[in-house]
């Protein structure tokens, strides 16, 4: 078994349906003897160009640990669910999934900012 992160992109009007899609793709997986780790749920993007004439988009990522048979049963299902406009699968790094997380956004703004001002701090 090997960890894997999928991420989805669901039409904005489909929306309301988000927790029916995660429970769908959840039970594909488990039912190939898979494990879902993680639903991490972005919510409402902008995209970065218009697919199927649509600037927005749901964000989800799942991460689960199953085999190769797994993943292809879910990217079918992808693929035949109306509503999802695109989605990605990646294989996890045994060396990947053991470093500490990358710094977020807000704190890598934050950073830069917070040495300026210590820089800009008199010292007695």
């Amino acid at each position: 078994m090997a960890l894997y992160e999928t991420l989805f992109v669901v039409h904005p009007e489909k929306g309301t349906r988000m927790k029916e899609f995660i429970e769908r793709f959840k039970k594909v997986v488990e039912g190939q003897e898979g494990t879902v780790a993680h639903v991490d749920e972005w919510g409402l993007r902008d995209l970065a160009y218009r697919i199927d004439k649509q600037a927005k988009g749901f964000y989800t990522l799942l991460q689960y640990s199953s085999s190769a048979r797994a993943v292809e049963e879910l990217e079918r299902n992808l693929r035949l669910t109306d509503g999802i406009l695109r989605y990605l699968t990646v294989r996890v790094d045994e060396e990947t999934q053991n470093q500490p997380a990358a710094k977020s956004h807000s704190e890598e703004q934050r950073a830069p900012a917070e040495a300026a001002a210590a820089k800009s701090e008199p010292r007695t």
